[in-house]
């Protein structure tokens, strides 16, 4: 394990969660993405596992988990289908973490006690889109606002129970918790190059009155909160990069030593060896940078650098050990038979979820020359 070294607690949930990835999830993930189907009955276990709120606290009815073993969890999840590691980053990070942070009590108890019921919580992504169509926009109704509009992307938004939707206003940026029975709400089917049992769906949005009971973080406090969301949900998102890079490394050197060409297995080419080795070398830094990150934010240290550092390489090395697995299966990387390809699918999505390398940088850039 090197410089990592997990207490016994959390070398217990990598061992079982190793395990129920294994024997629940590896089969089936390839079917579900041809099919791109939403994992319910997977997702049902998980839930009956504590998987959906790893990080409630144990008030609110959830685990209680720190985020090491959060991202224990997904890495290993994710090494099985990065779809269902994603679907837990969204519901843990995005949903959880902000309610947790910034709810009234009120809301804690009802939103938080959902998720620990094993429910889905959704994400409006809030990437801002200029295109004239798919612009917000908002009316004062009294209290409450009339919001239209479109959005492209809402994780987990085809089985959420309610969604968390960042906005825009005059004064800055709010949340506002959506429940899904919301008159004025159409979830539109989403087709997406990866992820495709990750439930991703587009929202529609027609004289939505969002109530100010529902506001979960005023727009005084908004723009800050949310780069604190995003902190944290770069840790989570760069444990299912890990996943992805680690299982194409994995997939690679198992074939390497199967295929043979000119009477040797081809693990013996000097070619291949160089691909396998600069896999390996982005898998170990890509785990050092995820769990130093999901480290200080346990210790309650600054970790925006972090985990701006860790989601930024880990993408980077999804996508690298992704290609690199297709060169070493050659025909076959290239067919449905074989997963590489779809492990290079979910990683170029995972690369631009909810932010953009060209982004992280800028941002990273921002904290260096401060």
């Amino acid at each position: 394990m090197g410089l990592l070294n997990f207490n016994n607690e959390q070398k217990l949930i990598q061992k079982e969660v190793r395990k129920f990835a294994t024997a629940e999830i590896e089969s089936l993930s390839s079917e579900l993405d041809k099919k791109c189907m939403f994992p319910t009955e997977i997702v049902q276990k998980l839930s009956e596992l504590g998987f959906l709120s790893l990080i409630v606290p144990e008030k609110y009815g959830g685990s209680g988990l720190d985020t090491i073993s959060h991202c224990i969890a997904v890495e290993e999840i994710s090494k099985a289908c990065a779809s269902i590691g994603t679907i837990l980053v969204v519901n843990n990070c995005l949903v959880a973490y902000p309610i947790m942070k910034n709810g009234e009590e009120s809301q804690k108890k009802v939103y938080l006690g959902i998720l620990a019921k094993g429910e889905i919580g959704g994400y409006v992504s809030d990437l801002e889109i200029e295109i004239p169509d798919k612009r917000i926009e908002f009316e004062d109704a009294g209290e409450n606002l009339l919001v239209s509009g479109k959005r492209d992307i809402v994780l987990n938004g085809g089985v959420a129970r309610f969604f968390l939707c960042p906005i825009s206003l005059s004064n800055g940026k709010s949340i506002y918790i959506i429940p899904k029975d919301t008159p004025g709400i159409k979830i539109n089917q989403t087709s997406v190059m990866g992820m495709k049992t990750a439930g991703i769906v587009g929202m529609e949005f027609n004289k939505t009155e969002l109530k100010k009971d529902f506001c979960l973080i005023p727009e005084s406090q908004g723009e800050k909160i949310l780069v604190e969301i995003h902190n944290y949900s770069n840790v989570g998102f760069s444990a299912v990069s890990l996943g992805i890079a680690e299982v194409a490394l994995e997939t690679a050197i198992k074939y390497s030593k199967e295929r043979k060409q000119f009477g040797r297995t081809i693990c013996e080419f000097h070619m291949v060896q160089e691909m396998l080795v600069d896999m390996k070398t982005k898998v170990e830094n890509a785990r050092l940078l995820v769990y130093d990150a999901a480290a200080k934010c346990d210790k309650d240290e600054e970790y925006s650098l972090a985990s701006k550092s860790a989601r930024l390489y880990s993408a980077d090395a999804a996508v690298f050990c992704g290609l690199k697995a297709i060169q070493i299966l050659g025909g076959y990387g290239y067919t449905k038979d074989y997963p590489v390809e779809r492990y290079l699918r979910d990683a170029k999505v995972l690369q631009v979820l909810e932010n953009t390398p060209h982004n992280l940088k800028s941002e990273i850039a921002k904290e260096l020359l401060v």
